[in-house]
């Protein structure tokens, strides 16, 4: 899930695509055995042709020469990818959990704001020394309520700016992870990496370290 608009907290503290993530891991999964199951297959053609001879065979032989296929740092992501959804979902839910309350105060908020107008014009249209002492304490009693509920809304936004730095510092992290273990120049990536891409900007860190220099 991108480009969640956060009425609450006026941005997304955690951006990122569980559903995204879970992509790559299918398509890392796949990637991983299509180059298993490929060199295999070609290794299987070659040794059938063995009997075969002549120009086209030397030709068919020469192009049917695979390398090792080293599928160690694909199937290394495919944890690191997992845990990263993880940690992404665990963070969305936080994130909707600090909007919904930051929606609620910014409600409360507003009433507060309202009464204490209220107490205000009740304040300078008294008729009486009295009444006028009366809508003096009800407009401190309405500043306070004011004052209470903008502090609290203010320690929801400061938890959300802690969350995105939790969540920053967790896909930095993570970035790492897939860094250490590169994997540039593998066929079975060029699909995945516009997968990547498009879920977030966080994940598109991530791709550009899973194949480094293709961004």
């Amino acid at each position: 899930m991108t480009g969640v608009s956060y009425r609450g907290l006026g941005f997304d503290p955690t951006p990122g695509s569980v559903d995204a993530v879970g992509a790559v891991v299918s398509q890392l999964r796949a990637a991983v055995d299509a180059l298993t199951t490929a060199e295999s297959a070609v290794r299987a053609a070659t040794r059938h042709a063995t009997s075969w001879q002549g120009a086209a065979a030397d030709a068919f032989r020469a192009r049917a020469a695979v390398p090792p296929s080293d599928t160690g740092p694909l199937r290394a992501a495919i944890p690191v990818l997992e845990g990263w959804a993880g940690t992404l979902a665990a963070n969305r839910r936080r994130t909707e959990e600090l909007d919904a309350r930051a929606v609620r105060l910014r409600r409360e908020l507003e009433d507060a704001r309202d009464a204490l107008q209220d107490r205000e014009n009740e304040r300078d249209l008294a008729s009486t020394p009295a009444v006028a002492a009366t809508a003096s304490a009800a407009v401190t009693v309405a500043a306070d309520r004011v004052a209470a509920a903008d502090a609290a809304l203010e320690a929801v936004l400061a938890d959300a700016r802690a969350l995105a730095a939790e969540h920053l510092s967790a896909a930095e992290e993570v970035a790492i992870a897939l860094g250490a273990t590169p994997s540039q120049n593998r066929p079975g990536l060029q699909a995945l990496m516009g997968v990547l891409n498009r879920s977030s900007r966080t994940a598109a860190a991530l791709g550009a370290l899973v194949a480094p220099g293709r961004f």
